[in-house]
């Protein structure tokens, strides 16, 4: 929730600005609000890329959430946050990657 629905000091925008349904189609067709969100994200293919999936439990390098947040060659599309830099901060990122490396729970 903190990475997903908030902005943070360093002028990053918060991702459900683009990524929600409140009043708008989600970017991407991914819907980051806390209530949907774990149903967005794990084991799911992402509409832009239907080969990858966004979160594999397990493994946070296939996971296509990751590549995307690190500008991963082979992504479709820009690295997200599509607005660009600041980018989520590398601490941010290992939050996400270590959450998927211990099995993406619903926490």
């Amino acid at each position: 929730r903190a990475i997903f629905e908030s902005a943070d000091s360093a002028g990053r925008v918060a991702c459900i600005g683009c990524h929600t349904s409140t009043g708008r189609n989600p970017s991407g067709g991914l819907n980051l609000n806390h209530d949907v969100a774990y149903e967005q994200l794990v084991n799911l293919a992402s509409r832009g890329k239907p080969s990858a999936i966004r979160v594999l439990p397990g493994n946070p390098d296939a996971s296509y959430l990751v590549q995307k947040l690190e500008g991963a060659s082979g992504i479709v599309g820009r690295r997200m946050p599509f607005s660009g830099a600041p980018f989520l901060t590398d601490g941010q990122i290992l939050i996400l990657r270590l959450w998927i490396a211990t099995g993406a729970t619903r926490n």
